[in-house]
């Protein structure tokens, strides 16, 4: 039989009522600290499964939050994992859904049916319209693809970053290398800021351009005399380099690369891929107290608030600083992001491993 919260009452010695109030946890009760823990330590201990259909009736908190999420890139998977982790920890369970391109409604208003409290909708594909036939429930839009959302890593800080490490390096020619211009414009106009800001000019290199045709490239970097690239991403930097190093280019000698995102592969290429990293945990964490505060206080639809986290660089060598063999091996297996793999295998953020210099 599952475990009820009358289970849980009698175990501790306190009232079902007080187990509810502590499940809750809302801060509105006048259940102390400790019981709380202990109520909580015990439902984890006893694997107690909160009953959404009896709590719904009753008109309360169904505990669970939907997702509509397109898992499928290293990023993208690790931001949703971490979200599902948080919300676990805080007592909510996930209800996912793939989110696919131009059925926002349809999907939001399917999970409203299944039950869930609120709804977290990661990496859409434009800026939501706030006239959509939404449900009637909190909705958050974290890092939507084209447009703004109510949380996202600072795209714009995201090139400008990257760029200005490359012109303090001193590099004279740095340009934009990318794969997509319409999904990229922000980290885009970041470069355009740091080279406006180091008296610097530079020209944007997208690949459709070239279709694929590594040995072009190359000989347009040569002929243009490109000392920097900063890249869209990171395997967009990864598979330069490798091109390159076919063409007789030396990185970061005859030609430094910065990437951004923050893949676990970073650290395996030579030299080290310098990368702006994309905060997993705080974006993951800022997105579920933003969708429980809606939840408290009731706001619902589309509200957009343009946060942003900052980004932060992972110096590898091939920016032009000292590269070193990684001092920290993984005792697990890697998630694909750099960030997640540190926290996963030793407990600390690649801020705090010491194998690589990191600036803010």
């Amino acid at each position: 039989m599952p475990v009820t919260q009358k289970d849980i009452a009698m175990l501790i010695g306190i009232s079902r009522q007080a187990v509810a109030a502590a499940l809750e946890g809302d801060g509105s009760s006048r259940v102390s600290a400790k019981t709380r823990e202990r109520v909580l330590k015990l439902a984890k201990e006893l694997n107690y499964v909160p009953n959404i259909a009896a709590r719904k009736l009753k008109g309360g908190n169904s505990r669970t939050i939907g997702l509509l999420a397109s898992p499928g890139m290293p990023h993208s998977n690790t931001v949703y994992a971490e979200v599902c982790q948080i919300l676990r920890s805080c007592g909510y369970m996930t209800l996912t859904v793939d989110n696919a391109v131009g059925e926002l409604p349809q999907l939001c208003n399917q999970l409203a049916a299944c039950g869930v409290a609120g709804i977290i909708v990661m990496d859409c594909i434009a800026t939501p319209s706030k006239l959509l036939p939404l449900p009637d429930l909190p909705i958050i839009f974290c890092r939507t693809k084209l447009g703004v959302s109510d949380i996202d890593v600072d795209k714009e800080a995201t090139g400008y970053l990257g760029t200005r490490h490359l012109l303090e390096h001193g590099f004279e020619r740095v340009y934009y290398f990318g794969g997509h211009a319409a999904l990229n414009s922000r980290r885009e106009q970041g470069w355009a800021r740091a080279l406006k800001e180091f008296g610097k000019s530079g020209k944007v290199i997208y690949l459709q351009e070239y279709d694929g045709r590594a040995a072009d490239l190359a000989e347009y970097l040569k002929a243009e005399k490109v000392d920097a690239l900063f890249c869209s991403n990171d395997f967009v930097g990864a598979k330069i380099m490798r091109a390159l190093a076919g063409a007789g280019l030396r990185v970061p000698e005859d030609i430094a690369l910065v990437g951004c995102d923050g893949c676990s592969f970073v650290e395996f290429t030579t030299p080290a891929l310098t990368t702006v990293v994309q905060p997993v945990h705080e974006l993951a964490q800022m997105c579920v107290e933003m969708i429980l505060h809606r939840m408290k206080e009731g706001i619902n639809g589309v509200i957009l608030e343009k946060k942003t986290i900052p980004p932060r660089l992972w110096l590898g060598g091939s920016c032009g600083c000292p590269d070193h063999a990684p001092q920290l091996l993984y005792r697990l297996n890697t998630t694909g992001n750099l960030e997640k793999d540190y926290r996963l295998n030793f407990n600390i953020s690649p801020w705090e491993a010491g194998d690589f210099a990191v600036e803010k």
